[in-house]
Formats: structure tokens, sequence, C-alpha cells
């Protein structure tokens, strides 16, 4: 809720108390903001602070508050949070639908870059059991066992950057889902 909605509910509803009265109080609550803007809070951080202002009008007016305009409620905390939670949690359930298959689908790729990098390190380690069986020695088997291990290299340095790049979307996106869920991005 921005100052200007903040205060509209204020002036709407302080019309019970006397025009000195209620103008005296608006000119507090501007003064809030105000004074809250200039220490660099934003308009919704200085009118979460003061509250809600259909409490303040409760607690300023006593058994005399009434709703009077019900298009006012649309600012109410408690019906714009029921509705805005229905509609994050339908559209982070379709994006989820979309985005978490994905996310599974690029770590299985890792998964598989790690099996094929495992198996280039150590394909030096499969002539030995082929030597033993065959009782022959080839050298080119020899240099592409090395060229293996060349590869497997390579491949580790590309696990360990797909890995690093995978952790952080993976946890961006879970932290977006958190933040979306309780309301810090609306």
């Amino acid at each position: 809720m921005n100052k200007q909605q903040f205060l509209f509910i204020l002036q709407n509803h302080l019309t019970p108390i006397s025009e000195d009265e209620r103008k005296d109080l608006i000119a507090d609550y501007e003064s809030h903001f105000i004074h809250g803007l200039q220490n660099g809070k934003t308009e919704e951080q200085i009118a979460q602070e003061l509250g809600d202002p259909f409490e303040l009008v409760k607690e300023i007016l006593g058994d005399r508050f009434t709703i009077q305009d019900p298009q006012i409620q649309v600012y109410h905390k408690k019906s714009i949070s029921i509705t805005r939670n229905i509609f994050v949690y339908i559209g982070l359930f379709f994006i989820n639908i979309i985005i978490i298959p994905l996310l599974i689908g690029l770590w299985s790729g890792w998964i598989g870059l790690c099996a094929g990098t495992l198996g280039a390190l150590l394909s030096p380690l499969l002539l030995i059991p082929e030597y033993l069986i065959n009782h022959e020695f080839s050298v080119a088997k020899l240099f592409a066992s090395i060229v293996g291990i060349g590869i497997g290299i390579w491949l580790f340095i590309a696990v360990k950057f797909t890995y690093t790049w995978l952790v952080n979307i993976s946890r961006s996106y879970l932290q977006w889902n958190i933040k979306i869920t309780k309301g810090e991005y609306s």
C-alpha cells in the first residue's frame, strides 16, 4: 500500500471526528511518510510500519468505526492477500510444471557428463584386463587411452563449471519461488 492509498483510507474513514482533528491526524501521518522517505524507505515500507489503516481508524474512532465505501475494502490487507495468494500459487504451479522438469533434465545431463568424464579418465585401466585376457599389447590402444585421459580432463573442467552453474540456477529459482510466495515481489 502506498502513501496515497493509506491516507485516502484514513481520510474517508475519519469523517466522524471534527475536520480540524482529522487534518491534524492526516498531517501527522504525512509527516511519517516524509521522514521515512528522507531516510531511504519506500512508501510501502512506511505504510507497513505504520500498520493497517483500518486498525488505526478503529483505534481512533472506537465504536463509531464502519467501512463507508466498499471499494476501499480492496486495499484491506486480508482481502488482498487471499486473492493474491490464490493467483500466485496457481501461477507458480503452472510455471513449476515447465521449469522443474527442465531442471531435472539439466541435472540428468550433468550426471551423464559425469559418467562420460569418469569413463574417459579410467580408460587406461581397461588396458590391463584386455592385456591379461588377450596377452597382446597395442600401442594404438595406449595412445587412444591417453587421448581419453585428455578428453576426461577437459570434461572434468566442464563438469565443474556446469555444476556451479546448475547449483546457482537451482538455488536462485528456489529463492525466487520462496520470495514470490512470501509476497516480496508483488
